[in-house]
């Protein structure tokens, strides 16, 4: 009976939070205490007696009576039952008793402790501050299944390590944690399926918020295994499937790379919910060898696409502020659980003290271009004063905010509510002082406006909100406010206006925590913060991060929060000792995140531009539409017309069309150079040019030939087409095409009369593309080459301009040259260019891998880009709206945005023969031809490929082409394949 009455008390529950901050608990042992802390001595309570790297703490099985923690420095003496006292040598304890008497005498299984203090934990399983009790107390410790020596040889090491200096100590107990590690055998029993594969075992430590854990890691073909070094699981051995792994990532821990984060599903049922290993290894090799070997296990299926071009998928609006911000906060090695790196959130409102919250008011907002520090003048002008008399031996070394805006004090103070425990674990058992405690948003605001040491930003949970779909956070962190409620009905005590800390102080427009976060969230996600959270982002992961940049924007912080600068070289004892130092300041200070923009981030696109784009047809590099599909009168026509989308709006709304194969036709010997539409003929009619010097009229529904013009002996390169009027009141017109070549001229074909008008000689070199305007006077010819120009050359001696058509000169027969108006020089071939004549906008690729971006009327270089791997531009494309710049090389395609010259999205081939060669980018759309004959289609919407298409086995895509609904491509064989482009629901007609 008394055995069962005892299996229904309510246990402790022991947790590494019980002890101190990253403090290693290693075993525990079944014992009988009796202590002087009991009324009456004799008093006899079961229990474990844990085996800790600071104390020892003893847990008895009753909730009713505390834990105990009995630190090693509070050790005055250890005794055996006899009264034999224990003395310190250099391994262990043994008995100081030495006469030959004792040997005959039974070995006694108890231990006796004498301390000068005890700390009394969870009495009654109350989560509330431990109580320390300074006297003389006396343990008596009875082993019930093990003998007291092994606990003796364990303890007696750590005994000694707190005589030690703090470097030396931690040393030594890092050497006992390795040399038990060494005898932890991975218990083979355990594993999922015997036949699986044994790729990696190493020693490891499962971090925590503030705490970490030692033992092995096991990885197989299937699975992640941690055997832990003690039973603080209820399981020693937990199992990861990989399977179920969908996110891994690199982690910095205390500046050094070593650590591994792996998020795992725990089911389909729960897509939301998932459990998170983060390890830490003890060099960066063997971390980034488990890395590896995670990535190539053929079970293991990340989605990839979720996480690739963020930034474009955030400008698009696809994808909200806060998943874009915890996406920074994850690249930015930020995680939630290392409370010294925790994700970092702004503060974006102003507005805590109103009955109302007005969110079309800009008043209502924090200035997000200003570090929190910087946002109150007079307290700025404080700092800047003591930042320039503070003296510092290095000049690197001076700093503006003595503290940080994410630390794990920070953390603590914020989650005091939700995770009492982190608290009491940090701060040595007790709470922060009732006036220092996180009590009420409008004091907290207040404070970091004014406070000199107080300059903290916010976290993601001021922002969780079940209202909102949101990517899945982190399992263990609540929604909806619960961190501002005290749901354990904690006694934080009473501040010093007598008002007893309860649940957080909300502002008066919140009715209550849920609402709080929920119009936090509706601040976060407003107009006006997503057009200034570009700023925000420049300070905590940008170029304002650190440096003079940093110095400029009032951004600087105390130098170790930014690691040990690269050139500081140190003895190996003294880079120990350092190193403890630094981990320590980390502790207080917390880290800058790894900076991951060095230049200013695009700012995301407002709702009038993203309206304005969805409702833009597509923009295609063609002069003059082709004749509407209406017109077509042929019976034979209109019955091979498919059904076919005519814009890619639809696409673009995620709606995605089909490609469906139409013809081939062969048109050139060589390669296919220039596909456009014919100005004058049905759509139906494509002119196209290729390296065997011939222009082509190629008829599509009949997959032949109309007519062709031989140019040149040498390859062409480039064309445009445009339809000219003879008269401004008649109505005869015919249709002119412009090609450029390798001999350096151009060619202007009359394809009426199918008779030269005009050819000459533009540049020393290859002509590599033109354009012509259709707003400007004089109307202008702009051409590219490999001579390293761009020139401009007047056509007002042929055409002119009247009411957006093309007009003939009356005399322009006698036309004889074209006049160079003006040119631009660069330091490279130009191999490729693309005018936005609305925007006065020309980008130039050149040969070594630079991008100019120029002033289209006065000829003034802008800007200049350079592709990450400095390879030659092959093709580029503008947006319809100047606002983005799509670009290849041969390794390479990327979107940039071009007001702040970020790179927002990237794509690289994986092998040679999947190259790219050719590009074809509107709004959403980017089509890449692959040097092996396919295609890839990418909606930049969502930022995923959605189609390969297999054009053409392992022939080049040299050229891609778009005209009412459907899409052309040409090889380098001299084929043009033909695909009409519709949605599944019209091919279903």
């Amino acid at each position: 009976m008394t055995s069962r009455r005892e299996s229904a008390v309510r246990q402790h529950s022991f947790s590494l939070y019980n002890l101190s901050a990253n403090e290693i608990y290693f075993q525990d042992y079944a014992v009988i205490c009796q202590s002087t802390l009991n009324e009456d001595h004799q008093t006899k309570v079961k229990g474990r007696v844990k085996i800790c790297s600071k104390s020892l703490v003893f847990v008895p099985n009753d909730i009713r009576s505390p834990m105990i923690k009995i630190l090693y420095k509070q050790i005055s003496k250890f005794e055996d039952s006899g009264k034999n006292e224990f003395s310190l040598t250099d391994s262990t304890i043994v008995s100081s008793s030495s006469s030959s008497s004792n040997v005959n005498k039974k070995k006694s299984n108890s231990l006796i402790i004498i301390c000068s203090s005890a700390t009394l934990m969870a009495i009654n399983g109350r989560i509330e501050p431990y109580t320390t009790t300074y006297d003389t107390h006396r343990f008596y410790f009875e082993f019930v299944y093990s003998n007291v020596e092994d606990c003796l040889s364990v303890v007696g090491q750590l005994y000694r390590s707190t005589t030690l200096p703090f470097p030396e100590q931690v040393m030594m107990i890092e050497s006992i944690v390795q040399g038990r590690l060494k005898m932890l055998k991975f218990d083979f029993k355990q594993l999922k399926d015997l036949n699986e594969k044994v790729l990696f075992e190493q020693d490891a430590y499962v971090i925590k918020p503030l705490i970490k854990n030692p033992g092995k890691c096991l990885l197989t073909n299937q699975c992640c295994y941690f055997q832990a070094l003690n039973n603080i699981n209820e399981q020693q051995i937990v199992q990861y499937e990989l399977g179920t792994l969908y996110k891994i990532a690199k982690r910095r821990y205390k500046f050094h790379y070593i650590g591994c984060e792996l998020q795992f599903k725990l089911d389909d049922q729960r897509p939301s919910q998932k459990k998170i290993l983060y390890l830490v290894f003890a060099n960066q090799s063997i971390c980034s060898t488990f890395y590896d070997l995670v990535l190539t296990q053929s079970c293991v299926h990340l989605d990839l696409t979720s996480s690739e071009n963020m930034t474009l998928r955030w400008q698009q609006g696809t994808i909200s502020n806060y998943d874009y911000l915890l996406y920074l906060n994850d690249r930015g090695e930020r995680s939630f659980h290392d409370c010294s790196q925790y994700p970092v959130f702004p503060w974006v409102l102003r507005n805590y003290t109103s009955s109302n919250l007005d969110l079309n008011d800009p008043q209502s907002f924090r200035d997000l271009s200003r570090p929190i520090g910087a946002l109150n003048i007079e307290r700025l002008e404080r700092l800047k004063e003591r930042y320039t008399n503070m003296s510092l031996p290095l000049d690197h070394q001076r700093f503006l905010y003595g503290s940080f805006y994410s630390n794990p004090g920070f953390v603590v103070y914020f989650l005091c509510r939700l995770h009492p425990q982190f608290s009491l674990c940090l701060n040595g058992g007790r709470f922060d002082h009732s006036d220092r405690l996180f009590h009420s948003i409008v004091d907290t605001w207040k404070s970091v406006l004014t406070s000199d040491s107080d300059v903290k930003e916010l976290l993601p949970e001021f922002y969780m909100t079940s209202k909102f779909s949101d990517d899945a956070d982190d399992d263990e962190h609540r929604l909806d406010g619960e961190f501002l409620i005290n749901q354990f009905d904690i006694d934080f005590g009473i501040r010093h206006d007598d008002v007893r800390i309860g649940d957080v102080l909300l502002p008066p427009w919140a009715q209550n925590e849920r609402d709080f976060v929920y119009k936090m969230r509706l601040a976060l996600e407003s107009e006006h913060v997503s057009q200034h959270l570009h700023e925000w982002i420049d300070l905590i992961f940008g170029y304002k991060q650190r440096g003079d940049e940093a110095r400029c924007a009032d951004n600087l912080f105390h130098y170790l929060t930014y690691g040990v600068p690269e050139n500081h070289s140190l003895t190996e004892m003294e880079q120990y000792e350092e190193q403890l130092s630094l981990e320590t300041q980390i502790l207080e200070f917390g880290q800058v995140p790894k900076q991951l923009f060095l230049k200013p981030h695009p700012r995301k696109l407002t709702e009038q531009e993203l309206k304005n784009d969805q409702e833009q047809k597509l923009n295609v590099d063609i002069d003059q539409p082709s004749t509407p599909t209406d017109n077509i009168t042929n019976p034979m026509e209109e019955h091979l017309m498919r059904p076919r989308i005519q814009s890619l709006s639809s696409f673009e709304h995620h709606e995605l069309g089909h490609f469906e194969f139409d013809s081939v036709c062969r048109l050139h010997k060589t390669a296919v150079k220039g596909i456009v539409p014919h100005p004058s003929l049905p759509s139906t009619h494509l002119l196209t040019i290729g390296d065997d010097g011939f222009l082509r009229n190629y008829m599509v529904n009949k997959s032949k030939i109309d007519t062709f013009y031989f140019i040149s002996l040498r390859p062409l390169t480039c064309i445009k087409s445009i339809q000219v009027h003879f008269s401004i009141d008649g109505n005869e017109q015919c249709a002119l095409a412009f090609v450029g070549c390798y001999d350096h001229t151009l060619y202007i074909h009359n394809l009426q009369t199918g008779t030269s008008i005009l050819s000459q000689v533009l540049h020393d070199d290859i002509i590599t593309d033109l354009c012509i305007t259709n707003r400007s006077t004089p109307t202008l010819l702009c051409t590219s080459s490999h001579d390293a120009t761009v020139r401009f050359w007047s056509l007002e001696n042929l055409i002119f301009i009247n009411e957006d058509s093309y007009v003939f000169q009356p005399n322009y027969h006698s036309t004889a040259i074209l006049p160079m108006q003006y040119d631009i020089s660069f330091d490279s071939s130009c191999t490729c260019m693309h005018a936005l004549e609305e925007h006065c906008l020309l980008a130039v690729g050149c040969q070594d891998g630079t991008i100019n971006l120029c002033n289209f009327q006065t000829g003034e270089i802008l800007k200049q880009l350079t592709s990450p791997l400095s390879l030659p531009i092959l093709s580029l494309s503008l947006r319809s709206d100047g606002l983005f710049l799509a670009y290849i090389s041969s390794k390479a395609v990327t979107l940039v945005d071009i007001i702040s010259s970020t790179d927002v999205f990237t794509n690289t081939c994986v092998s040679d023969e999947q190259s790219f060669k050719s590009l074809f980018y509107s709004s959403q759309m980017l089509i890449l031809g692959l040097m092996n004959g396919s295609c890839d289609v990418w909606n930049l919407k969502i930022c995923e490929k959605v189609h390969t298409l297999n054009i053409n086995d392992k022939i080049s895509i040299t050229t891609i082409a778009y005209n009412d609904g459907m899409f052309f491509f040409g090889t380098d064989d001299g084929s043009v394949h033909s695909y009409v482009f519709a949605s599944r629901q019209q091919l279903s007609i």
